[in-house]
């Protein structure tokens, strides 16, 4: 079995924790940096194929305000599955827009794969699945949608 090395895992994390700060702060327009050309990304925020299709939703994203979000992660796991490097991100959303934004509006687990391009570890698929709060994190990306949207 192939070990993931100390400099590996943390740079998984930093590009991990990256791209939560970025959504968190007001910066989904540039998110699409920490993918490859052929990311694809699933779950209640939608499906995505393509970079340049995060780059759309990110753009879209970022128009939305006054909606404040934080997502809490942990629990990290990587894993070699042959050549390509598999994570699974445990994390919490809470957010404003919530009946009780003390409570996480969703709970649940991020499953991706990793790959390096030019030297720099990107993301090439990211599933966001909840496990608690599903319904939650469906109605906050219908809201998103119809907020982009006007």
């Amino acid at each position: 079995m192939r070990k993931v090395t100390l400099e590996t895992r943390v740079a998984i994390e930093a590009l991990v924790a990256e791209l939560l700060w970025r959504l968190d702060h007001g910066k989904a327009d540039t998110t699409w940096e920490l993918y490859t050309e052929d990311a694809v990304s699933t779950g209640p925020l939608g499906d995505m194929d393509g970079r340049d299709a995060i780059k759309a939703w990110g753009e879209r994203r970022a128009k939305v305000t006054g909606v404040l979000g934080r997502h809490l992660i942990g629990g990290i796991r990587l894993e070699w599955v042959g050549e390509e490097l598999h994570g699974w991100t445990q994390y919490l959303t809470f957010r404003d827009s919530s009946e009780n934004p003390l409570m996480p509006a969703s709970v649940g687990e991020f499953r991706e794969v990793y790959r390096t391009v030019d030297g720099e570890w990107k993301i090439a698929r990211r599933e966001i699945n909840p496990i608690f709060g599903g319904m939650n994190a469906a109605a906050h990306a219908k809201r998103l949608t119809e907020s982009a949207a006007t």
